[in-house]
């Protein structure tokens, strides 16, 4: 998700997050960020959370290429422009 998308969607995972509850956020700018997603995604198919090519799963692997693509593109516009 794209960091205002997140915060201003009720039912965004963030935004569905308990207010005590941990979170952990990766950013486009972090090169391994791609394949921790993708480990995730692995990770859920694998104990049965998930199946491949649930929404999920595949929102999650979008990310992961639109992050790619930033890192590629915009990576030094994310850290000097925060």
């Amino acid at each position: 998700m794209i960091k205002e998308e997140e915060l201003t969607d009720p039912d965004s995972c963030i935004c569905r997050a308990h207010p005590r509850e941990m979170v952990f956020v990766l950013l486009a700018r972090d090169a391994d960020a791609p394949g921790t997603i993708r480990d995730w995604i692995k990770r859920r198919i694998a104990s049965g959370k998930n199946k491949d090519g649930d929404p999920l799963m595949t929102e999650a692997e979008q990310c992961a290429q639109v992050m790619e693509f930033q890192f590629r593109t915009q990576r030094e516009h994310f850290i000097n422009n925060r």
